[in-house]
């Protein structure tokens, strides 16, 4: 049958309708698939020393509460720990501080939403090999993830992937602190010290293989406000090779932030909850990295009230003039690693790319 010019418009109309709906079908479908992710970083933590006391007389989420309301706005936060979590061991190398925390600590990092902690640093090993491996155990029967130390080189080098929909995110840590013997070798375990053929190895696995690399370095030289060089330098290569972000900690104070072909550098966040009554460790930092899909938006940097002397170990974000100066100070000691630009906002936002 000839089909009539009216019956031809009408077939052509009707296709038309039905590949815009279905164009429709797709657009919405990859709308729904968008994947917003929130993840907060902290500086050091550890609970042992003074803290116990406090921990026993208001249980073990009282370090957390003052921070709480950051903590669970976040798809996953990202820690320092800086102990091992052990009722007791013999001192593994001479050291003037060893630390060591409560097994039920790791119990209250997962109550908290901490997530996932790095072992990459000074003081995961004081207790020797041993006390890591019941550290990791006791972290991993509380559900939280670890990562930048192991009982071998590989496993110390091995990331911590984190899924969330449609997204994989791969957190390398590195420490690139003393003593020696903590490094993993290839005969012994520790912690991941970025050499540079193991760096480049291993991050050049995560960018292939995931959408979001982050690496993470434990760092520099304690109370200093400014990166040495060759902090710069590993995080210049790491963001060559691809990584997305790079965070630090160590200083026990807060450092320079630098933007670097277009990738934020937070060289160190200074502590978290940390069990000393340091005079110079009175304002570290919480940071809160948001990405839509594998893209990352936005950087907020969060000034919190570490001074133990008031605080006893339960940090508070500083507020109103007190947080308004510390953001004018860390743009101070950022502007010489950008150009003399301030790097952040009234907001605590950090500029982006060419903001």
């Amino acid at each position: 049958m000839i089909k009539t010019s009216n019956t031809i418009l009408i077939s052509q109309i009707i296709s038309v309708m039905l590949l815009s709906l279905s164009f429709g079908i797709v657009s919405n479908t990859h709308a729904e698939n968008d994947t917003e992710t929130t993840l907060v970083f902290t500086g050091d933590i550890f609970l042992g020393n003074w803290a116990v006391d406090f921990l026993e007389k208001h249980g073990t989420d009282y370090p957390f509460g003052g921070t709480q309301e950051i903590l669970t706005s976040a798809n996953l936060v990202i820690g320092n720990l800086e102990s091992a979590l052990i009722e007791s061991g013999e001192k593994f190398v001479d050291k003037t501080y060893v630390l060591k925390s409560p097994p039920t600590v790791a119990k209250a990092l997962k109550q908290a939403n901490i997530g996932a902690v790095t072992l990459a640093n000074n003081h995961i090993l004081d207790f020797g090999i041993e006390s890591l491996q019941e550290t990791m155990k006791n972290l991993d029967e509380a559900g939280v993830h670890h990562f930048g130390a192991g009982i071998s080189k590989e496993d110390a080098l091995m990331p911590y992937i984190y899924e969330h929909e449609n997204l994989s995110f791969a957190f390398h840590g590195f420490s690139a602190t003393f003593p020696e013997e903590f490094w993993a070798s290839d005969s012994t375990g520790g912690t991941a010290f970025p050499f540079d053929e193991d760096l480049r190895t291993a991050i050049a696995q995560s960018v292939a293989n995931h959408d979001v690399v982050i690496a993470v370095f434990h760092w520099g030289a304690e109370k200093r406000e400014t990166p040495k060089d060759y902090q710069v330098d590993l995080a210049h290569l790491c963001i060559d090779l691809g990584v997305d972000l790079v965070v630090g900690h160590h200083p026990h104070v807060a450092q320079s932030i630098e933007m670097y072909n277009g990738v934020p550098i937070l060289y160190s966040l200074g502590n978290y909850t940390f069990a000393s009554y340091s005079e110079t460790a009175k304002v570290g930092l919480l940071a809160r990295a948001e990405f839509q899909n594998d893209s990352l938006t936005a950087v907020e940097v969060i000034p919190i009230n570490v001074y133990n002397a008031e605080l006893n170990f339960r940090p508070v974000p500083l507020e109103n003039d007190l947080r308004e100066e510390f953001i004018v100070y860390l743009n101070n000691i950022s502007a010489p690693y950008n150009g003399e630009r301030y790097i952040l906002d009234g907001s605590r936002m950090v500029k982006l790319g060419n903001q």
